[in-house]
């Protein structure tokens, strides 16, 4: 009985991940779009509120891409759980928004 219990306890959706938020989820959540011609998204189709076509699902994605990140194009979430990787020149209105449909997410 207490190995059946282990395994479903296991089996849970969100068990033994580390935190990971799909890509699908970020997308809606910030209202993405391909932008034309790159490998990025274009918040709500906005020029100037792309980011990097590689999302930041969790923590691990985010410590890496904060590595050198001199100009601060990395917005997370308030956890530092998920975020993007803003394309310069970004409009820091969009760094706003995105920071508070990231917070969402949670």
């Amino acid at each position: 009985m207490i190995a059946v219990v282990a395994v479903a306890v296991a089996a849970a959706p969100g068990c033994g991940e580390t935190g990971s938020v799909p890509d699908d989820r970020i997308v809606k959540a910030l209202k993405l779009e391909e932008a034309q011609g790159s490998r990025a998204y274009a918040m709500g189709g906005d020029p100037f509120c792309e980011v990097d076509g590689n999302l930041l699902n969790d923590s691990d994605e985010i410590d890496v891409a904060s590595e050198g990140d001199e100009r601060g194009l990395v917005i997370t979430d308030s956890d530092g759980a998920v975020g993007v990787q803003a394309v310069a020149p970004f409009d820091p209105e969009c760094a706003r928004k995105a920071k508070q449909a990231l917070n969402k997410l949670e």
